[in-house]
């Protein structure tokens, strides 16, 4: 039994390393090989598991094996179009300028309450606010405004927003993030005399995240809210 026991944990540090080799993409949508891929892959671990009988190395051999067709897969679709398209498909439109496309759908075997499902999830409860809509390879729904309804862009009313950038989480549940520190140019000496000012102590903290306009925004493990700056925007470098 206690073998048995063993033998799952084993097989099953080994899916999560064969996953997190095979990149990020396997967590979130698959294509279709993915797909293919990650359900064989469970049929294979599944084996050694549940038999004792069954050697390990007899389950990690055609582990190895589907990581190699994977890696090759991946490498040919990155290298060409026609294969990319054979094995992953090709995104289609199904609303353009405004018009559902009757023939794109029934192609994908889609019904137009699979297509306002995709709109709601993808932000729009009126399809008659999207512009252009397609079904990516991979099965997602990608819908866009259409021009007319859009926000302006600050570009188009001459605006200069700043620069923005990705905010570093300084504290988290209490615990200082060293990486985000040393990336924002400081170290936990500033952000402790920073906090401390306003006598505060990074331990205090639930949350405490540093944007690329200088802005800190601190919550505290008692559920308050606290925003101020926390340098000068100048010397944002990330």
């Amino acid at each position: 039994m206690f073998t048995l026991f063993l033998r799952a944990v084993f097989l099953y540090g080994v899916m999560i390393l064969t996953m997190r080799a095979l990149g990020k993409r396997q967590l979130g949508e698959f294509q279709p090989y993915e797909l293919a891929l990650t359900i064989l892959l469970a049929d294979i671990i599944s084996g050694p598991i549940g038999s004792v009988s069954t050697p390990l190395f007899y389950g990690l051999l055609p582990v190895a094996a589907v990581v190699v067709v994977h890696g090759v897969l991946s490498i040919a679709c990155m290298k060409s179009d026609k294969i990319r398209a054979v094995v992953s498909g090709k995104p289609t439109l199904v609303i353009n300028r405004g018009v559902v496309d009757q023939q794109a759908l029934d192609k994908l075997c889609l019904s137009l309450s699979d297509l306002l499902e995709g709109l709601r999830s993808a932000g729009f409860l009126d399809p008659t606010e999207v512009g252009t809509a397609v079904v990516e390879a991979n099965g997602t729904i990608s819908a866009f405004e259409a021009a007319e309804n859009r926000p302006p862009r600050t570009s188009e009313m001459n605006l200069s927003p700043g620069y923005e950038g990705m905010p570093l989480p300084l504290v988290m549940d209490g615990r200082v993030q060293q990486n985000n520190l040393l990336q924002a140019g400081r170290d936990e000496g500033w952000l402790r005399a920073l906090l401390g000012g306003r006598g505060l102590a990074p331990e205090a903290a639930y949350l405490a995240v540093l944007d690329t306009q200088g802005r800190m925004t601190l919550q505290m493990k008692g559920g308050g809210l606290l925003r101020f700056r926390a340098m000068d925007g100048s010397e944002v470098k990330w």
